[in-house]
């Protein structure tokens, strides 16, 4: 029995969003991110090499990335706190770029507001939170204010999906 072009995944163009097979392969890895292409294939119907080219294609075109999420605790984290900057007579972007140097930053990002950089950050305890934000006040050129929030509950993460930094 011939497989009619129409049945079988084709490639799709570079740059082009994730199509229906993209899409249950990510599946796939969001469920075990070590799985191997033919283990993929086999359970999707497809083939190894099909299933590895996809793979490699996403993560190059920068529609996917595979990365390993472990609970902050277990790094003996016991604080998550978003620190948001008002910034003055300097770039947003610029002190965005110097606290993404920071080993403790977990993200930042640029946000809307009154607070134009948002940060979280993981920290073991309340004195190297303090720390943080005196660091961010005095050795941060630009930054005028800051506020703190403690984040107590996390209900709902969903690693899967997210923005991914340039």
């Amino acid at each position: 029995m011939a497989i009619l072009s129409e049945d079988k995944p084709q490639r799709r163009a570079k740059g082009t969003a994730l199509d229906e097979t993209d899409r249950r392969i990510v599946e796939v890895l969001a469920r075990d991110g070590r799985a191997q292409s033919t283990a993929i294939g086999e359970e999707l119907g497809l083939s190894g090499n099909l299933v590895s080219n996809r793979i490699r294609a996403m993560d190059a075109s920068g529609l996917m990335r595979v990365v390993a999420v472990s609970d902050h605790r277990i790094h003996g984290y016991r604080l998550v706190v978003r620190i948001r900057l008002q910034v003055s007579g300097r770039a947003p972007i610029e002190v965005a770029q110097q606290l993404a140097q920071r080993e403790e930053v977990l993200s930042v990002h640029i946000t809307s507001g009154r607070y134009p950089v948002s940060c979280l950050y993981a920290f073991r305890n309340a004195r190297e939170m303090l720390e943080a934000v005196r660091e961010a006040t005095a050795d941060i050129p630009g930054v005028e204010d800051v506020d703190v929030e403690l984040i107590n509950n996390v209900y709902r993460y969903v690693p899967t999906v997210g923005p991914l930094g340039t």
